[in-house]
């Protein structure tokens, strides 16, 4: 049996993140007061994914990049400073769909969404690139019993 890699697993998960946010953004410019609840029913399944996979990367992956490749601080300093303002735009962006608000108020809300997530999926794929290319098996293995008790 293969032991699973948290690295691969944690580019699974936003591979799968980036498709939702894709297909939202394409809804975005057709998006009115009627398809509001549909839309915000997106957002919220959205905002329970990004939310665990910021968990997985918070409470596993940076503490585990801190201990074990500390000349990668930064990045993962970036990359935690990002999810607070993707979680942020996020929370609001429900908030205004759930409540009926004007589409172009939420619009523009996603506007900055999308930037900020654009910008942190890179940093975090070239974090996880560079991950792939240092952890030794073993290490692989530690991180990814640390994830997956989260």
């Amino acid at each position: 049996m293969a032991v699973a890699d948290a690295v691969e697993d944690l580019v699974h998960d936003h591979a799968d993140l980036n498709r939702r946010v894709l297909a939202l953004g394409a809804a975005v410019p057709q998006l009115d007061r009627a398809a509001l609840a549909g839309f915000a029913a997106q957002l919220e399944a959205l905002r329970e994914l990004l939310f665990l996979h910021f968990a997985r990367e918070e409470e596993g992956l940076f503490p585990f990049v801190s201990d074990c490749e500390a000349d990668l601080a930064d990045q993962v300093n970036a990359m935690a400073s990002a999810h607070d303002t993707i979680c942020g735009a996020l929370a609001r962006m429900c908030h205004l769909a759930s409540s009926g608000a004007e589409p172009g108020t939420l619009a523009l809300v996603f506007q900055r969404f999308e930037s900020a997530y654009a910008a942190h999926a890179r940093t975090e794929a070239d974090l996880l690139d560079e991950l792939g290319r240092r952890l030794s098996p073993e290490q692989r293995e530690q991180l990814a019993a640390i994830v997956d008790g989260l």
